[in-house]
């Protein structure tokens, strides 16, 4: 442990550990493909306390095609990453769809028992990148209670020049406009080569 920092499970967890004005620590998988082909996977990353999961990343995997590289071989979430959505519902780990294609983004949609986040992705309006969210995408997300997080990667702020800390806040900005502020966040991906001067 580190003093002044905590893990937190639960949204009981996140309150208290604010309340007691340290930080606190979510388990994440970045990229489905850790599930292999074993559902039962999720139930075991679950009890190692992972609290979200991204169904993907930079390329398809056997859960669903992603925004980037995609042969699109699933159109969306093929029939396990079905499962593996609604395994992750019944287990209490969120469904990330950072790094989906947008098939797979409204199919997750679609199914999923539980709001949905996309932890760190920005604005296409301002920003026309395929892994950023488009004002529909940010519309469908606040419409069932998810959260889109404006991520401070310089490549989804701009295509051109150097991103700045005001590219984020205009993507933030724009977000909000759209989604509205309780549907917004910020996910920085700081361990992913994020971070505007």
């Amino acid at each position: 442990t580190c003093e002044g920092v905590e893990l937190a499970r639960t949204p009981q967890d996140l309150a208290r550990i604010k309340a007691s004005g340290s930080l606190a620590v979510m388990k994440g998988i970045e990229n489905g493909y850790a599930v292999g082909l074993d559902l039962a996977n999720v139930e075991r990353f679950a009890r190692r306390g992972v609290v979200y999961m991204t169904l993907c990343h930079n390329g398809d995997n056997d859960i669903c095609d992603s925004a980037m590289q995609s042969a699109r071989e699933h159109g969306g979430l093929s029939a396990f990453g079905r499962q593996v959505v609604a395994e992750m519902n019944r287990t209490g780990i969120m469904v990330d769809l950072s790094h989906a294609s947008e098939e797979t983004f409204y199919a997750a949609l679609e199914i999923s028992a539980t709001p949905i986040v996309c932890s760190h992705s920005s604005t296409q309006a301002l920003c026309n990148h395929p892994r950023n969210l488009t004002d529909k995408q940010l519309r469908a997300l606040a419409e069932v209670g998810g959260v889109a997080q404006i991520t401070a990667y310089p490549g989804f702020l701009r295509l051109d020049g150097q991103a700045s800390v005001e590219d984020v806040v205009r993507h933030v900005e724009h977000a909000v406009e759209v989604a509205g502020i309780d549907s917004v966040g910020i996910g920085t991906d700081f361990d992913g080569d994020g971070g505007v001067p």
